[in-house]
């Protein structure tokens, strides 16, 4: 009995040790990702088994799963097109793949549901690699390379420890929060407490502006918004550090030419793509001279002859790259290359996914949103609020924006992401009791 207790808890603190190494395999790649995922996958079925599958279904849950039925008829309508309109069935191939991240969150509504989840240790976990990266950052700004030697591949922006990847930025803004709620646990003094949050706020908002990466410090704005409006405990903390940063970046910002040309950039491509898609129907010919049109609107506006082509259930996930380049030119400005997607979430769910898998997607949203948000904060007394479950509010939130540019919906880090924030908050919502 002593042998098998002992177990027991070893494979306890493996689900918990894999759970607080996600920041860190976000760091490493894609490979440290998805092998983390996959060994968290095969040690909870092993531990628990049919128990996992044994939960009772709530709506949401049910609307995810037609999510992913739809992510599969896709894929199986798309991949049974003459092959001269679908290349070959490597869409089927990537939407049974994907099924992973449906295994990945009933695993982790049903680890999360039980308490076995430590998220202190994930917490932890986020704080000291955020940290790592943003003092990289510093490290890289001051002498020009990391500390492993890497050298910024761009004058405006700063990597850090991702090399060629210029995602340092989305990765503070996507673990900053975490690192930030683990002071509860702690236990400090107030006076502690409030001191170690200020130069928290300061040091990941510092890195994210030397970054360069303009929309996650938008996003990471966002989120502290939301913190300002929400709660009331942790806001006091927040606009000492906000001016302090202000300060440091008008100071970068009037004595570094790049960084001042890159902030200068991104805000005119703002007011460009507003006025675009304001002033001018997307579905017309832009009377803007094509030099004064963004480049990401100009990626952007491909969509909508791609979405064209499979209006309802689109082109299968991951087909965006396939089918732009067949898609009928609307205008004169518009671009006759295309990326590897349309740079927004839901302009790529509904090229790849059609109008059906957006609405899917949509109501996912809604109502993760209503569960979390609205029910804590307006519909019970602010005291009942689960202080484990903020963080992940105000990040799947910021994660979602409809109004940002962005990286592939259906990509590893994504898609892991976003399955993580779901199962974490869903689980977290339906308990009557706080951790």
């Amino acid at each position: 009995m002593t042998i098998l207790k002992f177990h027991y808890k070893n494979y306890y603190t493996i689900l918990n040790v894999l759970f607080c190494l996600i920041p860190l395999s976000y760091i490493i790649g894609n490979f440290a990702i998805n092998l983390n995922v996959f060994l968290l996958i095969v040690f909870s079925l092993i531990i628990y088994n049919k128990k996992i599958f044994e939960t009772k279904l709530l709506l949401i849950d049910k609307i995810i799963l037609c999510f992913f039925v739809f992510v599969l008829f896709t894929g199986i309508i798309n991949t049974l097109k003459p092959l001269s309109v679908n290349h070959d069935n490597s869409i089927l191939i990537k939407s049974i793949l994907f099924f992973r991240y449906l295994l990945l969150y009933f695993i982790l509504r049903y680890l999360v549901e039980k308490n076995i989840i430590i998220f202190k240790w994930f917490f932890i976990s986020s704080l000291i690699f955020t940290l790592f990266v943003s003092l990289d950052i510093f490290y890289q700004f001051t002498f020009s390379a990391d500390i492993f030697g890497l050298e910024p591949l761009h004058p405006s922006k700063l990597s850090g420890p991702f090399g060629d990847e210029l995602v340092a930025g989305g990765y503070i803004h996507k673990f900053s929060l975490f690192s930030i709620f683990v002071l509860p646990f702690l236990k400090l003094k107030k006076t502690y407490s409030s001191l170690i949050l200020s130069i928290l706020f300061l040091i990941y908002m510092t890195a994210i502006v030397l970054s360069g990466n303009r929309m996650p410090l938008v996003l990471f704005l966002l989120s502290i918004f939301l913190i300002l409006l929400f709660e009331n405990k942790t806001r006091k903390y927040i606009p000492i550090s906000l001016i302090l940063v202000s300060s440091i970046f008008f100071t970068i910002y009037k004595n570094n030419l790049v960084l001042k040309n890159s902030f200068d950039s991104f805000i005119g491509n703002s007011y460009g793509m507003i006025n675009v898609f304001v002033v001018e129907n997307i579905t017309k010919s832009s009377k803007i001279p094509e030099q004064e049109i963004p480049t990401y609107y100009q990626e952007m506006k491909t969509f909508y002859g791609t979405w064209m082509m499979n209006k309802y259930i689109g082109g299968g996930i991951k087909s965006f790259r396939h089918n732009c380049p067949k898609r009928k030119i609307l205008s004169h400005n518009e671009r006759t290359t295309c990326n590897m997607h349309p740079h927004n979430y839901y302009l790529e769910i509904l090229t790849d996914m059609g109008l059906i898998g957006l609405i899917i997607s949509c109501l996912i949203f809604i109502l993760t949103i209503y569960n979390s948000l609205v029910k804590n904060y307006f519909l019970k007394p602010r005291k009942s609020i689960n202080k484990i479950l903020v963080p992940f509010i105000f990040v799947f939130i910021s994660e979602i924006f409809p109004l940002r540019t962005s990286g592939s919906f259906f990509t590893t880090s994504t898609a892991t992401f976003i399955f993580i924030l779901l199962a974490v908050i869903i689980a977290l919502s339906e308990q009557k009791t706080n951790n």
